[in-house]
């Protein structure tokens, strides 16, 4: 579990599963490298969702961010055992947790249902 959390924080579901390789050239025609060829290694094949446990509902995990200051991430969506069918660019969530060392942005996309990535412990 993660230091900072309390012992009854609530859980990252922790799902897992691969990228298939279409979605790898998918990911990168949605968020192409800003200077020059393709960077592939920069893409997420091996995929854990962060989502707050959950046993409805889709699976998603981040596979490569867009070029931007909180321009969104390019996001796989799965449902139980079965591997990503699509990627799609989702926009950053808004929420920032404020503490004495400054602030923590949430890593999830917006209207995630759920904790935010800080709230959040391991899978």
């Amino acid at each position: 579990m993660h230091p900072a959390l309390p012992p009854h924080a609530r859980r990252v579901c922790g799902a897992t599963t691969r990228l298939p390789e279409r979605l790898v050239l998918a990911a990168l025609r949605l968020a192409p490298e800003p200077y020059g060829e393709p960077e592939d290694g920069r893409v997420e094949r091996r995929l854990r969702c962060v989502r707050e446990a959950h046993a409805r509902g889709d699976h998603h995990a981040r596979v490569r961010d867009v070029d931007g200051v909180r321009a969104g991430a390019v996001w796989a969506r799965w449902r139980g055992n079965d591997r990503p069918r699509t990627v799609a660019v989702l926009p950053d969530c808004p929420a920032v947790q404020t503490h004495h060392r400054g602030t923590t942005p949430c890593t999830a996309f917006r209207n995630h249902p759920g904790g935010h990535s800080w709230e959040l412990g391991g899978g």
